[in-house]
């Protein structure tokens, strides 16, 4: 287990209001459509008190380096303009019990009807509820939720290993076949995280540009 789960002191509550969990950007002429669903690691918006002052992938140094846009810029290489969606869901990972109850938030990003969906989170997922409710029950109906009968279905791992929470995760994504993909191994990795960029506790365990790099190499292996 990497105890930097233990200690992410970011609160869940605080992220982004509950009126802003979602963004579009959509390109015109793009033929390729990407849904990232996230937490603080795909985007969170300024929180002064904690030292955190820009709108983009905690702990980048700015929107260009976290790995949602790193990952577009490489993908526009490909394929040209891409139209894409992030998804903050830390409200499905602080009550992953309530499933529909909580996911009906997210009912517009169905309507994108994405042709690659990456989910990438569960750091903050509510602990105590780890001691009475199913995980694995509740995020296979979260990833049945956001994949459509048609688009490419990508699965993380955390980036902070946690085994109650990483083990049902990798169990999901095999059991329906989704492309999973393990990313924790840069979450041990000091020099994946902003150490020293940042004196907030949680906010410096979270990956710095060199950490986003790496997250979004992992995920261009399977695209």
């Amino acid at each position: 287990m990497n105890k930097d789960i233990l200690e992410n002191t970011v609160s869940v509550k605080t992220q982004f209001k509950d009126s802003k969990y979602i963004w579009f950007t959509i390109k015109k002429n793009s033929k390729l459509k990407v849904l990232f669903i996230g937490n603080s690691i795909t985007r969170h918006a300024p929180l002064e008190s904690i030292g955190w002052y820009h709108d983009c992938g905690m702990a980048a140094s700015s929107i260009e380096n976290d790995y949602v846009h790193i990952l577009i810029k490489e993908l526009e290489k490909k394929y040209g303009d891409i139209s894409f969606c992030m998804c903050q869901a830390v409200n499905w990972e602080y009550n992953f019990n309530k499933d529909l109850e909580v996911l009906k938030e997210y009912e517009i990003v169905k309507e994108f009807d994405a042709d690659i969906v990456i989910i990438r989170f569960g750091e903050n997922s509510n602990m105590e509820l780890l001691k009475t409710e199913d995980f694995y029950k509740h995020f296979d109906f979260m990833t049945k939720y956001f994949f459509n009968n048609h688009c490419k279905k990508i699965v993380t791992s955390l980036f902070w290993r946690y085994e109650p929470i990483d083990i049902p995760i990798e169990k999901v994504a095999k059991d329906n076949n989704y492309i999973y993909v393990p990313i924790w191994k840069y979450g041990d990795m000091d020099e994946c995280k902003a150490l020293t960029e940042y004196e907030h506790g949680g906010v410096k365990k979270h990956p710095n540009d060199y950490g986003m790099k790496m997250i979004a190499k992992e995920l261009l292996k399977v695209l």
